[in-house]
């Protein structure tokens, strides 16, 4: 009779867990950019983590062009939460040291048409305009040509 309730608990526990997916379509590949809403991309730039059910913020350069995306817990890109951005570089800076974003036609993600002439090396202050009445949302960071390096998420590492 102890099986019994053993079994019951195992039932409890991955109800929950298998539900976290339920719905939600993987991809095997990784997406070649431009990224759409719900393509699968490589782990590359740096990533601001949130709150837990917030999707983290993916501030990359890709093809030498600034691009900012909002990744999911599964790895996707998600929607934007924002139409528009301003970077600015602080410190050396070869070039312009202030970019505006926009939305990319594709909707996945924010960009600027500007070059970045490599090497990629930037202390970062990326803020995001606020609603009315709030206060715009800013984050600090350094940017080094280490993040440009694409790594493949569906490529265990453990091997």
């Amino acid at each position: 009779m102890k099986f019994f309730p053993l079994l019951l608990l195992a039932l409890f526990i991955s109800v929950p867990l298998g539900a976290q997916n339920e719905g939600v379509e993987i991809p095997t590949e990784v997406a070649e950019a431009p990224y759409e809403v719900g393509d699968l991309v490589s782990e590359q730039g740096y990533y601001i983590e949130r709150g837990e059910d917030e999707p983290r913020i993916n501030f990359r350069i890709v093809d030498n062009r600034l691009r900012i995306y909002w990744i999911d817990g599964n790895g996707l890109i998600a929607e934007p939460e924002s139409e528009t951005a301003t970077v600015r570089f602080t410190g050396s800076v070869r070039g312009r040291a202030y970019h505006r974003l926009s939305l990319l036609p594709t909707g996945g993600g924010l960009g600027a048409a500007g070059i970045m002439t490599p090497p990629h090396l930037y202390n970062v202050i990326l803020v995001f305009p606020a609603d009315e009445g709030a206060e715009p949302v800013s984050y600090n960071f350094r940017y080094s040509p280490s993040m440009d390096v694409e790594v493949d998420p569906t490529v265990d590492g453990d091997s």
